[in-house]
């Protein structure tokens, strides 16, 4: 598993398309709290996460069910973690578990890079 996090509009997925020509992708918005794991890469997880919480659905155990399903997939989230806390009670808890969530990915990843203005840091 690779994961792909950064700061929103950093070029993401751009960067995960020339690196990985002809790979299919599937598009998470926060509508839907389920992955495509037919899809080789799995953009925008931190949207998935807030439609998780919304559906009340525990994302760790979730993650961790499908990890031996993700082994093979790239990983695109945006990093929520910086910048003031939010007052809202359901942001703040989304900030949380998506940081709890890319802490496992991480943990379980053979590459993180973090791609910052389109150019990538490979932290793993």
């Amino acid at each position: 598993m690779t994961l792909v996090i950064g700061g929103a509009y950093q070029g993401k997925l751009d960067y995960v398309l020339e690196n990985n020509p002809g790979k299919t992708v599937f598009h998470c918005d926060a509508e839907n709290p389920k992955m495509d794991l037919s899809m080789d890469i799995i953009n925008s997880m931190h949207l998935m996460i807030l439609a998780q919480i919304r559906a009340e659905i525990d994302t760790m155990v979730y993650l961790h069910e499908k990890l031996p399903e993700l082994k093979n997939k790239t990983l695109i989230s945006d990093d929520i973690s910086c910048g003031i806390v939010p007052i809202d009670s359901e942001m703040r808890k989304w900030r949380e578990v998506t940081g709890r969530s890319l802490a496992l990915l991480s943990k379980n990843s053979d590459g993180i890079i973090r791609v910052f203005c389109g150019i990538e840091s490979r932290i793993k």
